[in-house]
């Protein structure tokens, strides 16, 4: 089994899904179709320690990473990622977009079977219900 972004709230979401995971690439896809329309992400944070003293943890990527160390999206932002695929969905770019990512994936030999509408549905539904922690999991995690 190939390494996925796994994401994970440990207080329950109002609505929705407290985790979700996806494959790289559809990762990075999603990250690319947020800001294609719309989404200026603010930056994630690494998450500190209960008892840290830290004030305003320094910004960092969305490029996730070990499990060992996983990353932050607040709840504004991640609603403002949902909000933007939301619309995305309805634009015949978006779709181009896709079948792009997914030629280019099928050219590399890897499987597009994450990049359907679903995926990007579910994804939607998981980000709107607020702040959020990622990282990526194998199967040596």
């Amino acid at each position: 089994m190939s390494p996925t972004v796994q994401m994970f709230r440990e207080t329950a979401a109002p609505k929705g899904r407290n985790r979700f995971s996806c494959s790289i690439p559809t990762w990075e896809l999603l990250w690319e179709l947020g800001q294609a329309f719309g989404w200026r992400p603010k930056g994630t944070t690494y998450v500190l320690p209960a008892k840290s003293k830290v004030e305003a943890p320094a910004r960092r990527n969305y490029n996730p990473g070990p499990v060992e160390d996983h990353k932050q999206v607040e709840a504004e932002d991640a609603m403002a990622w949902a909000g933007a695929l939301a619309v995305a969905k309805a634009s015949p770019h978006a779709a181009a977009m896709i079948e792009a990512r997914a030629a280019a994936l099928i050219d590399s030999g890897e499987s597009i079977t994450e990049l359907l509408p679903g995926v990007i549905d579910e994804f939607i539904e998981f980000a709107y219900g607020g702040a959020f922690e990622f990282a990526i999991w194998s199967d040596a995690s």
